[in-house]
């Protein structure tokens, strides 16, 4: 049949979707994705060994809004840095070392079909 256009929500899962593939092929394992607490929300949680990331994800399918790392300023920022805070505090894990990273996913169409 037809292809439809995937609305901003649509085009974001599929970003994250893609970014948590490709951690995976670096051997991160996804511990959370789209996690929530009082602070905020963090797209992405993985942990590979004693490294654990917190990755917001910005998925673009033009520049006309510039890179997606660009988004991502000093009050989102803040608001990662205290949600992880809440994740570490409510965690069992331990972590050697804690890292936070804007995955930027840059794509020309993404479109689904209807059967």
């Amino acid at each position: 049949m037809g292809r439809r256009e995937m609305n901003r929500k649509e085009i974001g899962e599929a970003g994250e979707s893609l970014a948590c593939e490709v951690l995976c092929r670096q051997g991160y394992r996804i511990l959370c994705r789209n996690y929530r607490c009082p602070y905020g929300e963090i797209d992405i949680i993985a942990g590979k060994g004693g490294k654990l990331i917190f990755a917001e994800v910005k998925t673009r399918l033009s520049d006309g809004f510039g890179a997606g790392r660009d988004s991502v300023g000093s009050t989102k920022r803040s608001r990662i840095r205290r949600a992880a805070g809440y994740f570490l505090t409510h965690s069992k894990g331990h972590y050697d070392s804690v890292d936070f990273q804007v995955i930027e996913i840059h794509v020309a169409q993404i479109c689904e079909n209807e059967f």
